[in-house]
């Protein structure tokens, strides 16, 4: 979630190509379209988000629906409200 949470405090630096296409992705999570691990594969796999070192292993974080809404809001004012 780190990632997608500086992703969207970062997002007027964007380019607008990529503007586009993050809105449209986290727009999607934020009405509950798509899930998060989903949001996060489709961001990693466009290059929108940084793919993780090799080196790095995380294990999966535990379902944490309060973090979620508070990242839904934030894309909602953030991105939404624009």
């Amino acid at each position: 979630m780190e990632e997608i949470e500086q992703l969207v405090e970062r997002f007027e630096g964007l380019k607008e190509g990529e503007r586009s296409e993050v809105a449209s992705i986290l727009k999607k999570y934020a009405e509950g379209e798509i899930g998060l691990e989903e949001v996060h594969y489709t961001l990693l796999d466009d290059g929108l988000i940084p793919m993780p070192s090799r080196c790095t292993m995380y294990h999966k974080p535990e379902h944490n629906p309060d973090a979620e809404d508070a990242l839904r809001s934030l894309i909602r004012e953030k991105i939404q409200g624009r």
